[in-house]
């Protein structure tokens, strides 16, 4: 099998010839400084592209994830014509939703929430951003056919935002006031999230159009599990989550049916797994081993009829070990995931800079090694 043939056939529900692998998706970017360290290692001279600017985890580099034996490819949607991000005289850089953020620690800071004050009418009032821009998918098409036709890697998309719902309530409204919003004022919740569903399906079914007949699925990502359980009851995402979630995700298939939803979702979200298959996920990424609930094992037995996994790999404790730490972590996620097919090999989220480059090595050979069928 290629690589577009193994991927396809996990997708499918199918036992591959090994294990896929993945890197620069949307949960499993490396940290700049890890990065660097990378190419040192390999000896790559190549930079690669620097598709995030300003982030921690910038670079996209096909020579280094093709070095280490990945199956992909990722698009990612272009910056709008109509907006140029702008800074303030506080140096508050906003973007094209109106949040602003403080970029001058180590990691961006919202310090800008543009509807904190709002009501209902300030909601419909609010300069949102134009979905049909060219700028957004200028050249992504050929690039997409280009990998299409000489490459026999599997291609994604990540989606044209970075959050759904529950981070874009926060950063127009802010934490306290969202999290006060859902107790005390659903119907301010229920009109925020009826827009956003408007807009993040015009965005996402106009970015997906020139590339839809080359990808496999579209990667959404949305953090609503902390280390001990989700943020919020399974009653709340029932209330407020689960049918902007499923108008979003059927409006992407009922366009595109051939394209899979891949799902990010971080934490310790077990009891809200079947709710995500209720919606429509089809992929389920990072399966963070060390929170509460998401034994990989469990989660495999329990929900791999419906779910592909993607992810799984330790990152807050075995690939920050040794060499025999990093073979022994791969060696039992894939005896806990892989059997059957149905799981694709990735660190359980952005690789960062207390993993040594040595490791990160290990991980993806090893997973090629040990992931023969």
């Amino acid at each position: 099998m290629n690589s577009r043939d193994r991927v396809k056939a996990v997708l499918n529900m199918e036992v591959p010839d090994v294990v896929p692998t993945d890197m620069w998706g949307s949960a499993s970017r490396v940290h700049n400084d890890l990065y660097a360290d990378l190419l040192s290692l390999l000896k790559i001279k190549d930079s690669g592209d620097n598709i995030r600017p300003n982030q921690v985890t910038s670079y996209e580099n096909y020579e280094l994830s093709d070095l280490l034996g990945c199956d992909f490819r990722h698009m990612n949607p272009g910056k709008p014509d109509g907006f140029t991000s702008y800074k303030d005289e506080n140096g508050l850089v906003y973007d094209e939703w109106g949040v602003g953020r403080d970029y001058s620690a180590m990691y961006p800071t919202i310090a800008k929430f543009p509807l904190a004050d709002a009501d209902e009418a300030d909601i419909k009032a609010h300069k949102w951003p134009v979905a049909e821009d060219e700028g957004r998918v200028r050249g992504l098409g050929a690039k997409a056919k280009d990998w299409f036709d000489n490459t026999d890697k599997a291609i994604t998309a990540t989606a044209v935002n970075s959050g759904l719902f529950f981070e874009m309530g926060q950063f127009l409204r802010g934490p306290e006031n969202f999290f006060m919003d859902m107790g005390l004022n659903e119907k301010l919740v229920h009109a925020l999230f009826d827009k956003l569903t408007e807009l993040f399906i015009d965005l996402n079914l106009y970015y997906l159009e020139p590339i839809a007949p080359y990808i496999e699925w579209v990667e959404f990502t949305s953090d609503l599990g902390m280390q001990n359980g989700p943020f919020f009851s399974k009653e709340m995402f029932r209330t407020f989550f689960k049918e902007p979630y499923r108008q979003l995700f059927s409006a992407v298939k009922k366009k595109y049916p051939d394209i899979k939803i891949f799902y990010h979702c971080c934490g310790g979200i077990y009891d809200l797994i079947p709710e995500f298959i209720d919606i429509g996920v089809d992929i389920l990424n990072p399966i963070q081993p060390r929170a509460a609930g998401m034994d990989p094992g469990r989660i495999k037995k329990e929900f791999g009829d419906s779910l592909v996994f993607h992810g799984a790999i330790d990152i807050q404790g075995a690939m920050q070990g040794s060499i025999e730490d990093v073979r022994e972590e791969v060696k039992l996620r894939i005896d806990q995931m892989g059997g059957g097919g149905g799981y694709i090999v990735s660190p359980n989220n952005h690789l960062l800079p207390d993993i040594p480059a040595e490791n990160v090595v290990c991980m993806y050979r090893y997973a090629k090694e040990y992931g023969k069928y």
